[in-house]
């Protein structure tokens, strides 16, 4: 692949922060935006406006561009739809257009929600029907980078997971409550691929470097639930798996809809990159020596 100056916008997020590491490890030359969480040697970029994200494009002229920004919070998406759709749809579509406009390729992180979670997992040509603000957004999202750059890459992944601790991720979640003591409350019945945040970005550059085009899910190998996921990073950061307790969604009652038979088929990826996806077991291994090394 010949580019070399590549541009990840949501660097500052768990998705961003590890493609910038594996990106530079490539010799690339990364250029990093932000929202929210400003970092050294970041641009702030706000998605919601079309001129900022045309005059970014005119000062940088990226070869490629990862977008991972996006407003993922589902229930807060429920109830402030405009905004979702603004961030995750409209600034999609603002990104794809300049992306178009310079010939960069595009890189563009979906989801699971873009299911209804009634017969999951999910390969790559299964019709979506999402149930949530988040879930449609992200489909427009998808459906418009589409139409404007048939050459993109869209990447669908889920349950991403990872070491850091500025991160509100699933994994930091159960180690901050159990770690106090606190029991947690967590779905038995949704399930869905634990992704950690290191594999999703290496096959994601791998992909690239390929001049991979399409969708493609990146996600771990294995399909488990919630509950089952976080006694399993309960166990990994040596602590009470007991403080696990798994609950129906419906007891959580929470803003907006699972799709609760999620989760997404890796054939494809495995086809692609000539490896099978990477097994929990891995990346729990992976993330306990991430842990050890940070305590």
């Amino acid at each position: 692949m010949a580019s070399s100056r590549v541009t990840v916008i949501g660097a500052s997020g768990l998705v961003g922060q590890a493609l910038t590491r594996v990106l530079e490890s490539h010799r690339y030359e990364v250029r990093g935006t932000y929202a929210s969480r400003p970092a050294e040697g970041r641009t702030r970029l706000d998605l919601t406006d079309a001129a900022q994200v045309r005059d970014y494009f005119v000062r940088v002229q990226p070869q490629a561009v990862f977008l991972t920004a996006a407003l993922t919070h589902v229930d807060y998406c429920e109830g402030h739809p405009e905004e979702a759709f603004r961030i995750n749809a409209e600034g999609a579509k603002s990104v794809a257009t300049e992306a178009a406009r310079y010939g960069s390729k595009l890189v563009f992180y979906s989801t699971d929600y873009v299911f209804d979670g009634s017969d999951g997992p999910y390969d790559e040509g299964a019709q979506p029907s999402p149930v949530s603000v988040y879930g449609k957004s992200k489909l427009e999202a998808e459906k418009t980078v589409q139409t404007i750059l048939k050459d993109a890459l869209i990447l669908r992944t889920t349950v991403v997971f990872g070491w850091d601790r500025s991160s509100k991720n699933f994994a930091m979640q159960v180690y901050h409550e159990l770690q106090a003591g606190k029991p947690m409350r967590v779905p038995e019945d949704q399930f869905g691929n634990p992704t950690l945040v290191d594999y999703l970005a290496e096959a994601s550059v791998r992909l690239f470097q390929q001049g991979t085009h399409g969708v493609v899910n990146v996600v771990g190998k294995d399909l488990l639930s919630r509950a089952d996921f976080g006694k399993a990073l309960a166990k990994v950061f040596g602590l009470d798996p007991a403080l696990v307790q798994p609950v129906a969604t419906s007891a959580l009652q929470q803003r907006a809809q699972r799709p609760l038979r999620g989760g997404l088929k890796t054939e494809k990826l495995s086809q692609l990159l000539g490896i099978q996806a990477m097994p929990l077991e891995e990346a729990l291994k992976r993330l306990r020596r991430q842990w050890r090394a940070d305590v």
